[in-house]
Parts: C-alpha cells; structure tokens; sequence
C-alpha cells in the first residue's frame, strides 16, 4: 500500500521538477541568449543555474502536500474514517491544486471587498469547508468522511493562517 503511494508521490514531484526546469531554463536562456551564442561552451551554467533554481518550486510543493497530507491523515485517525492512504494522497494533491489556483482567486477578491480581518479568514474557512467538501465527494468520500475531513483540515489550515496574521501583527507594532 504505501509503496504504490511512494511510488505516485515521486512521479508526481518528477513531473512538477521537469515543467519547473523548463519554465526556468526558457526563462534563463532568453535572459543569457546573446552571451550563450558568442561562446560555445556556455549552455552548461544555464542548466545548472536552471536546476537549482527548479527545486525550489519542487520542494515548496513537496512541503505542502506533506503538511496536507499529514493533517488529512491526522483526522482521519483520530475520527478512525477508514480512508485509505491512496484517497488521501488523491484527496492532498487535489486539495493542493485547488488552495494554488482557484483558492488564491478567491482570497484576493475576498481581500478586497472584506479587507484583512477575522471576517475575512471566518468567510473563507467557510468557502474552503464547501470546497473541501466538494473535492471529497468527488473522489467518493462518503459524505460524512467528506464533511468530517473538509472540515477538520480547514480548520488546520485556519488556524495556520491567523496565527501567521497575528504575528506578523506583534511584530510590526514592536
């Protein structure tokens, strides 16, 4: 069980590492072009520098489906919802994409019309619920498993995310 898991999760950072390499190199070699055609030997540092500059993407990628992962795992045992570790891979790396896409629209819009305040993260623990929800019903979570789980990981995810407010507050008032 966890082999077929490990085995998806190292895909699945393979493939996030390539399409950040490429985006960087293109970037890079537009940037260095005029200086990579004068000397022949020149491409090797833009890989390099390329490279490096891929597995930072990777690794905040990797860090956040680990934090996903484990606190879906976390209430999973502690209301023992008997999912298993391949629903909650799927159910992470779902939730994932959407905090990284739609989840960022929506914060910004949010901002906007509430401004940065408790209303603000309390609207939008509610909207990440319906949308945690949503995502497990998708993958077939039973809708107790799935209320439970969206739930409890935006409750998490909240939490995270005031306290982060709150102190980068004391700190500006110090």
């Amino acid at each position: 069980m966890w082999k077929g898991f490990f085995m998806g999760f190292v895909v699945s950072l393979v493939v996030v590492f390539i399409i950040s390499f490429l985006l960087v190199f293109i970037l890079v070699y537009r940037g260095e072009k005029d200086k990579v055609r004068t000397k022949k030997g020149r491409i090797f540092p833009v890989l390099a520098i390329a490279m490096i500059l891929a597995l930072v993407p990777t690794v905040v990628i990797m860090l956040g489906i680990i934090l996903l992962l484990g606190s879906t795992n976390v209430i999973n045992i502690i209301f023992s919802l008997h999912l298993s570790t391949n629903e909650i891979a799927i159910f992470a790396i779902l939730l994932m994409i959407y905090l990284f896409t739609i989840d960022s629209i929506i914060e910004m819009i949010l901002k906007q019309i509430v401004g940065k305040n408790m209303s603000y993260f309390f609207i939008l623990l509610l909207i990440r619920i319906l949308a945690m929800y949503a995502i497990g019903l998708a993958i077939n979570f039973t809708q107790s498993n799935s209320f439970i789980i969206s739930l409890g990981v935006a409750l998490i995810i909240y939490i995270i995310e005031v306290l982060d407010h709150y102190k980068g507050k004391g700190e500006k008032q110090s």
